[in-house]
């Protein structure tokens, strides 16, 4: 799985903040509509950012909640086999 690059998406977010202090120096130079949607992208990326940091925070303790569940079924399973080991050989030793 490939993730979001948070240093890209800081630079990104420092040239975001180059434009807004530009564009208040220099009103006008660019189209308020233009203003707008440079601000709306902006602000959906960084949505789409921060849903992404949630999911991706969420998958990590999902995987560690694995791990640590793996290890203890592992670790039942072969304590069960350990106990049925004894049985299971003398029913070989019995039908021979």
């Amino acid at each position: 799985m490939q993730g979001i690059n948070s240093k890209e998406h800081r630079i990104l977010l420092n040239a975001f903040h180059k434009f807004e202090h530009l564009s208040t120096i220099y009103k006008n130079k660019i189209e308020e509509a233009e203003d707008a949607r440079t601000r709306k992208a902006m602000e959906e990326l960084d949505a789409l950012y921060d849903k992404f940091q949630l999911l991706y925070s969420e998958l990590e303790r999902c995987t560690k909640a694995y791990e640590v569940k793996k290890k203890s079924t592992r670790s039942i399973i072969n304590s069960n086999i350990r106990k049925m080991n004894p049985v299971t050989q003398k029913n070989i030793n019995l039908s021979r």
